[in-house]
């Protein structure tokens, strides 16, 4: 049997403030064609079956334009007659009863398979027995619901978890779940453990065939130059399952650091960053620029819309500085500042639970902190 594994396409997140001609936000349009394009290779490969391990929406009661495009997708494969079998994730979950799980509406289509109301179901597609855990909200029915788990005999088995499995891939965000490790034994019993949650390509070191897909679009810069895409396998008796990695087109992220900047001149950084737009393909791409140890004398030359000038052909250019300014210490008294910037970004992590809408707030308040100690207000 042929299985194609994606997963995190978060079909309704958007970013900047640009739009397409279509009207649509330049960054929901990318997740858009990420999304289709995988069902265009679905189409075309003709697995047996498709399964995608969570965060199919980016919130659990998306605006209508994602739901839509969702329904449309998911179509193509019903009349394809190729099934597809979805958990839900910590995005989509709904974190009260009074909202119904947006996956529900997937009932509605031929050959589309949901695992959404936080709890353990399996399903089976001839020889092949696949086992679906969505992201459950309360640790002790997680925890109880994993009890009856239990690969099928003489069959294949597939499990679809969306979890984080070993602190190396904790992504901290809002009702994250770490798998418990004394459950790990068990997940070697399966042919393929599809797992969603980690953005990034990545085999489980401690599972034989325990596999991340990654997700379809990057979601921030600790992305990029990472390739997205999607996995294809076949199962074998007796063979221990390695997925091929089929890479999206995807819009470039590109990432320039330059270091203790304190040590330059103006022009020095200028020209590095010259020379960094020069020779990548930033036309249409989103950048982000480091700089480490910056003075903020340097940074009232260099200001943002200097180095956006560099930039201009990129579609978005984020630029992060980490200063370092010359302040005179009296020796005898111990002196210790905290930056507003940072001071900010704790008050809002502390006190806003949805790690999305930290984020933005963090992104904003430091728009116009940097607007302020670049002279440009």
């Amino acid at each position: 049997m042929k299985i194609l594994h994606f997963s995190d396409t978060h079909l309704g997140y958007n970013e900047l403030d640009k739009v397409g001609p279509n009207g649509v936000n330049l960054r929901e349009q990318d997740f858009y064609d990420a999304f289709s394009y995988v069902i265009d290779q679905a189409l075309i490969l003709r697995p047996d079956l498709v399964i995608h391990s969570g965060d199919f929406f980016h919130r659990p009661s998306p605006p209508n334009r994602p739901k839509i495009f969702a329904l449309e997708q998911l179509s193509r494969l019903s009349a394809a007659k190729i099934p597809i079998l979805i958990i839900a994730g910590n995005h989509e979950t709904p974190k009260t009863i009074y909202t119904s799980p947006i996956l529900r509406a997937f009932n509605t289509i031929d050959g589309v398979y949901a695992i959404y109301g936080q709890a353990y179901e399996q399903f089976e597609f001839g020889e092949l027995v696949v086992h679906g855990l969505p992201h459950i909200n309360d640790d002790k029915v997680q925890l109880s619901e994993m009890e009856k788990i239990k690969p099928v005999d003489d069959r294949f088995n597939i499990i679809l978890l969306h979890t984080s499995i070993g602190k190396r891939f904790i992504m901290e965000e809002y009702g994250e779940k770490l798998y418990p490790p004394e459950r790990m034994e068990l997940l070697n019993q399966f042919d393929y453990v599809a797992l969603g949650h980690w953005h990034n390509f990545q085999k489980v070191s401690k599972l034989d065939a325990g596999w991340y897909c990654g997700s379809t679009e990057r979601m921030s810069d600790t992305e990029a130059g990472i390739d997205k895409g999607f996995c294809t396998f076949e199962l074998a008796k007796g063979k221990i399952v390695v997925p091929d990695f089929h890479v999206i087109p995807t819009r470039n992220w590109l990432q320039l650091t330059i270091e203790n900047c304190h040590e330059k001149t103006v022009d020095d950084i200028e020209a590095l960053l010259e020379d960094f737009a020069q020779s990548n393909p930033i036309k249409e791409a989103i950048v982000t620029l480091q700089l480490l140890k910056v003075k903020s004398s340097q940074s009232i030359t260099l200001t943002n819309r200097k180095i956006k000038t560099i930039f201009q052909t990129a579609i978005q250019v984020l630029i992060k500085r980490q200063f370092s300014d010359d302040v005179l210490q009296n020796p005898g008294i111990a002196q210790k500042t905290e930056r507003l910037d940072n001071l900010m970004k704790e008050f809002i992590l502390t006190n806003i639970e949805e790690k999305s809408q930290a984020d933005t707030l963090v992104e904003a308040a430091q728009k116009y902190i940097n607007l302020y100690e670049t002279g440009e207000w």
